[in-house]
């Protein structure tokens, strides 16, 4: 290196030791002093400083880990112009149909009507998938009912059954079930929280949600009643405090919070909703409409 000192604001540092100081520096700090002068950007790009950083990540090289991920995304974006690529299928077993389907960062979760409720971790393409048992003992006479709706996030997964039973398993303690529960009919919907552990499920013309307490202990923390029956269910993502809910039955759209009665978001009659998503701060549905004009097109 050539340089002999650095500047340092007003003063003038030898190399080494601004090199000193730049050793408490995180990558994303580096990054930015890297943005100041040329002087800065060579010391902050030192292979010392580097050196260290990537082992603390686990890696060797950091030019070398650099390399790797370009060439990777060069492969990609070639592969990707020129259609060159594979299918990989998630087989389970023929004979049994494919209920629902959900995944979460890789993790893909698959129910049938056999009852059995699968497991795939695509990020390590690990094709045995393991099955979830159901709160249903194997002693329970007759076949286990279908799958509804399955649901997984980055911590738990949820199987909703034809007999109104729900199962909620964590993916970290193995395949028994951490909590289930009943409905007395057919669940209708099933909606998971996208963090944390909350489920919400409608059957007949009950939303029920369920969450555990500071101690773990899973219970009901609210239960709704809707005037018609909930065809979409949402929870609302990034919510402190008790979940609020969205739900859209038939051709109104609520929202649904504790220790309040549901606000109705949307109400057209005889205008189906007929898909619904939900962020933070925004709810968007689809409505089917049926106005006196032929050409009166569908609506978000």
């Amino acid at each position: 290196n050539e340089i002999n000192e650095v500047p340092f604001f007003d003063i003038q540092l030898p190399y080494e030791l601004a090199l000193k100081i730049f050793q408490y520096l995180g990558k994303t700090e580096l990054g930015r002093c890297a943005q100041v002068s040329r002087t800065w950007k060579v010391l902050a790009e030192d292979e010392v400083l580097w050196y260290r950083l990537c082992q603390q990540e686990g890696y060797l090289c950091w030019k070398l880990a650099l390399k790797n991920c370009r060439a990777r995304e060069r492969t990609l974006k070639t592969n990707w112009k020129n259609r060159i690529g594979a299918v990989s299928q998630l087989r389970y077993e023929l004979g049994n149909i494919l209920c629902d389907v959900h995944s979460c960062d890789g993790v893909v979760i698959a129910g049938y009507t056999s009852g059995e409720v699968r497991l795939w971790d695509t990020r390590t393409w690990d094709y045995t998938a393991p099955i979830l048992e159901p709160a249903h003992g194997p002693g329970d006479a007759g076949p286990q009912p279908h799958v509804s709706f399955v649901r997984i996030n980055s911590s738990l997964a949820v199987a909703a059954y034809e007999d109104g039973t729900i199962s909620v398993w964590s993916l970290m303690f193995g395949r028994e079930p951490i909590h289930h529960y009943q409905h007395n009919q057919r669940i209708q919907a099933l909606a998971l929280g996208s963090e944390g552990a909350t489920v919400a499920t409608a059957s007949g013309f009950e939303v029920k949600v369920e969450s555990p307490n500071g101690r773990g202990f899973w219970q009901t923390t609210e239960t709704f009643e809707i005037q018609k029956l909930v065809n979409f269910l949402n929870l609302v993502p990034d919510v402190t405090g008790s979940p609020v809910t969205v739900a859209a039955a038939e051709d109104i759209v609520y929202l649904l919070k504790a220790e309040e009665p549901g606000k109705i978001l949307h109400s057209v009659y005889g205008q189906p909703v007929t898909c619904l998503d939900v962020s933070a701060h925004e709810a968007a549905f689809g409505v089917k409409t049926f106005g006196w004009l032929l050409n009166e097109p569908n609506q978000v």
